[in-house]
């Protein structure tokens, strides 16, 4: 189902002040959330269910979030990127039809997965 994407984003620096602040707006083919998705301690490179799970094919923009921190990669041939716990991870633009976690923590991780793509 088509959908939008908004995200509103305040870059400010403590002390200093606001540095940007803007509405990102970004329309898509299909979208949805996925519900919280449990990766256990110690694995490696899982798949995440996106296109069973959402209809989402090719992800073009993906937010997570997970209690525990994490690695994200494509491929396993990839350079996985951290993911810390509670912090929130956004990324645009982009065209990717794998998504792929390592928990490495010492506990299980859940995580909130939102994507969008075609």
């Amino acid at each position: 189902m088509p959908t939008t994407l908004r995200v509103r984003l305040e870059v400010e620096e403590v002390p200093g002040g606001v540095i940007d602040s803007r509405l990102v707006s970004a329309a898509f083919d299909e979208g949805g959330r996925m519900n919280r998705y449990e990766v256990a301690t110690a694995v490696t490179d899982q798949a995440m269910p996106i296109s069973t799970t959402t209809g989402v094919a090719t992800i073009q923009a993906v937010y997570l979030l997970s209690d525990q921190t994490i690695s994200l990669r494509q491929v396993a041939a990839d350079t996985a990127l951290t993911v810390n716990a509670n912090r929130p991870f956004l990324l645009m633009g982009t065209s990717i039809t794998a998504l792929l976690v390592s928990n490495s923590s010492g506990s299980t991780a859940s995580i909130l997965l939102v994507v969008y793509g075609t």
